[in-house]
């Protein structure tokens, strides 16, 4: 995991590479995020992690600009061939996002492991 991040946890567990917003989305600086989405994203495009998994466990709001982070990471690894899935939001986060049809992008599961048993079949 990349300590200096502050917006982000990654973790690396081949073949997946894990995602987790770490805080809340609206209390971060735009430029931070921009900053910070911009080291994950060489982290995501890593070809020995084919499947990007972005587990929204720690997070309960987040904002159009942290949605955005999210989609640039998710084409990062769709753009290398890899797969890319959403898990664990909270009832709040996952009406969100079904309203903003982010589920068309990639599809959503309830735990990281679920998942990763799809991506993997």
């Amino acid at each position: 995991m990349a300590r200096h991040l502050r917006i982000f946890e990654v973790e690396k567990d081949p073949p997946c590479i894990y995602v987790t917003p770490a805080g809340q989305g609206a209390s971060f600086r735009y430029a931070d995020l921009q900053m910070e989405t911009n080291t994950v994203r060489t982290m995501v495009a890593d070809a020995d992690a084919p499947m990007l998994i972005i587990d929204l466990h720690k997070m309960d709001y987040f904002g159009s600009e942290f949605i955005g982070s999210l989609i640039l990471l998710g084409r990062e690894k769709k753009i290398r061939g890899g797969k890319v899935a959403i898990c664990s939001a909270s009832p709040y986060m996952l009406e969100v996002l079904r309203n903003m049809s982010l589920f068309k992008l990639w599809p959503y599961y309830d735990t990281r492991e679920e998942a990763v048993e799809a991506l993997s079949a």
